[in-house]
């Protein structure tokens, strides 16, 4: 009897540990508790006076915008399109990527480079660490030009 006790003591175990390594295995990513960038917005937040930021957002629906998004390979959108212009003009020692709005190979080769320089987690993805220390462009509000300066 203490026998059959044993075994369906173990099984139970045993079950419980690999139940746990399975809902590990499909958890989400920590990405998951941020949106996935979805367009790109215009903000004058922080800037100075005829000056404007165009970052990668996501937009909620509701007419809400937060710009703490993450993008990944695979993404296509006009916030792709937004972080590749802002590396292109505010990191002249990456090389210039196309802006075709998909972070592909070179976006993501061109985000390690900025996550290198900036010394944060190296991932190629960005998110709301990367946008936190990321340079980036003012445009000006009078011909929607880059002004020449980061921030």
């Amino acid at each position: 009897m203490n026998r059959n006790r044993f075994k369906v003591g173990a099984i139970s175990a045993i079950t419980g540990v690999i139940s746990t390594l399975l809902v590990g295995l499909t958890a989400s990513p920590a990405s998951a508790a941020t949106p996935e960038c979805n367009t790109a917005k215009v903000t004058t937040l922080g800037t100075p006076s005829g000056r404007y930021l165009y970052l990668p957002a996501y937009n909620n629906g509701g007419g809400g915008y937060l710009f703490d998004c993450w993008m990944a390979y695979g993404t296509r959108n006009s916030g792709v399109r937004a972080l590749q212009a802002a590396i292109n003009h505010c990191y002249n020692h990456i090389p210039n990527l196309v802006p075709d709005g998909i972070y592909g190979d070179a976006t993501k080769a061109a985000v390690r480079t900025v996550q290198t320089q900036h010394r944060i987690h190296v991932d190629g993805e960005y998110g709301p660490d990367t946008y936190s220390v990321m340079l980036l462009p003012l445009y000006r509000t009078v011909d929607n030009r880059f002004s020449g300066t980061c921030m």
